[in-house]
């Protein structure tokens, strides 16, 4: 969790942009691009040119509006391959899908967040908004826990002295001291909980994968709270430990 220093800031505003695509539903005009990154229209117009020469970003002619462009996608196929754990743990995860019938994530940790590099639906109508390629903070997420659960006291200290805990839901913890216990206890039972702390009427179960003592990865299993009774949180876990079993025992092969 150490610090890196940016070279420059074009990159972390070409960022911001290619994230803000990302997350809108249709092409987007230019104004709606500055005004809601609150950037100046030349700066945001001359990273976009330099995006769309390059294929990052396209640019319809008749509408002038912007959308991620199709390069993309081959570096995202690249990033893929790069996480070999995909490969490794994705046949527990379907059967973990299958027997649970619930959304299942897999994780990786990435500058002090966790990223989405697996999703699995959910067997029901109810699909949850999560996608891959996104992020969750490590203070309010199952899998963020779970993985904070395996670092040193100080690290996680430092950590939460670094940020600031905003105050997602009526549950989420923001008293650091709070939140040290918790993570006490999440390592004592190996398996973190996130009861509506990071989206509200969500409950998700995370735990990590590990390989010769490093985190490899981390997944959860999310559901809608109505229907997570008792009983289904105790086959859940009993599920999740299995499938971390499994997935750990191919990892030292």
């Amino acid at each position: 969790m150490s610090e890196i220093k940016p070279y420059g800031t074009v990159l972390i505003r070409a960022k911001q942009i290619l994230d803000y695509l990302e997350q809108v539903d249709q092409p987007v005009n230019l104004q709606t691009i500055y005004t809601s990154l609150k950037t100046s229209k030349s700066t945001v117009l001359k990273i976009l040119n330099t995006l769309c020469l390059i294929g990052f970003v396209k640019r319809d002619e008749e509408t002038k509006k912007y959308s991620l462009g199709i390069t993309l996608i081959r570096y995202g196929e690249a990033a893929k391959k790069s996480f070999s754990i995909i490969s490794v743990a994705e046949s527990d995860l379907i059967e973990l899908n299958n027997q649970i019938g619930e959304t299942i994530h897999l994780g990786a940790y990435d500058q002090e967040r966790i990223i989405y590099i697996k999703k699995l639906n959910a067997k029901s109508r109810i699909i949850l908004r999560s996608q891959v390629g996104h992020s969750v903070e490590l203070y309010c997420s199952a899998m963020g826990k779970a993985y904070l659960a395996e670092q040193e006291e100080e690290t996680v200290r430092n950590y939460l002295n670094g940020i600031r805990l905003e105050k997602r839901t009526e549950n989420t913890i923001c008293d650091k001291n709070i939140l040290i216990d918790d993570l006490r206890a999440t390592r004592k039972r190996g398996y973190a909980i996130d009861d509506q702390e990071n989206e509200d009427d969500i409950y998700c179960i995370a735990t990590s994968l590990k390989q010769k003592g490093d985190i490899r990865g981390l997944i959860s299993v999310s559901s809608p709270v109505y229907r997570m009774s008792e009983e289904k949180k105790k086959k859940i876990i009993t599920l999740l430990q299995q499938a971390k079993r499994n997935i750990e025992q191919k990892l030292t092969h």
